[in-house]
């Protein structure tokens, strides 16, 4: 994932990465919950950081 970042980013496009792609389809109402999800590459050694985790949730309607 970081080098096609740096490569995107070298070349002037945006980057959002995974949990960007995954709450843009919770905006877009392609996922009814965002938290399954982000647990689920949790569960599977996706590394997010704990207050990551709760801005993405805060942003896509479902903090705590």
């Amino acid at each position: 994932d970081r080098p096609a970042r740096r490569l995107a980013q070298s070349l002037g496009l945006p980057v959002i990465g995974t949990l960007g792609v995954l709450l843009a389809a919770k905006r877009r109402g392609l996922l009814d919950a965002l938290r399954p999800q982000l647990d689920g590459l949790i569960k599977f050694g996706f590394y997010i950081a704990s207050d990551l985790y709760e801005q993405i949730l805060a942003d896509a309607g479902e903090a705590r």
